[in-house]
Order: C-alpha cells, then structure tokens, then sequence
C-alpha cells in the first residue's frame, strides 16, 4: 500500500464576514464604537481592521440582521457597552459571569447584527 503525501491549503489570512443594509452606517459605527481603521471600501464591500483582525462588511440590503458568532474581548464592558449605544447600537442582553471572573455581554451593531463582548 502507498501512502499519499497530504497536501494542504496555505493559509495567509483569517477573517470574518458579517452582512450589513446600509455600509456608510454600518462603517461608521465600528468606526465610532471601536476605533477600527478602514483598510479597503466601496459601495458593496469594506474591509475594517479591530484589534489586529480583519473584518469585512458586505452590503446585503434588505439584510434584517441576527447573530453571527462575533465575540470580542474588550478590557471595561461597561465603558464598551456604553460606546456601542453611543454609536447607534444597543446593548440586548445584561452582563453575566459565565465562569469565575469571565463576563460577557450581548450587543448589537446598527445593522442589527448581535455579537458578543467578553471581559475577564
């Protein structure tokens, strides 16, 4: 019996994906709440930057939004919380401790996606 070399695909970058209605909106909120840098945009598709990773906004405008697995660490929750409603989102959920000394939060963007803020 042969054994076949494995051959696998070359990673160069992770990133995540999430839909939005209206792109000047939804860019300007993670601007807004997050601090994050626009590295590529136009009408259809923005790439922004938070926290070292790459997040793409893709316009899909009847998109009524929803979870998407997003959960960010941030280091105040409340203070994070607070610039979320700030620009345009909403806080969805209060905090719970999940684990000794490990709490997250719901929230949600301005185009109605929900993710997760964790502290700990």
């Amino acid at each position: 019996m042969t054994k076949q070399k494995v051959t696998h695909a070359t990673v160069t970058e992770t990133f995540f994906a999430i839909e939005v209605a209206d792109m000047l909106r939804a860019t300007e909120f993670y601007q807004r709440a997050f601090g994050a840098d626009v590295m590529f945009a136009t009408a259809r598709w923005t790439s922004i930057k938070l926290a070292g990773v790459r997040l793409g906004l893709a316009l899909t405008p009847d998109y009524q939004g929803g979870r998407n697995g997003l959960h960010l660490a941030v280091i105040d929750l409340p203070a994070a919380r607070a610039a979320i409603t700030a620009a345009g989102g909403v806080a969805t959920a209060a905090p719970v401790e999940v684990a000794p000394g490990v709490v997250i939060a719901e929230v949600g963007d301005s185009e109605g996606n929900r993710f997760i803020l964790r502290t700990d």
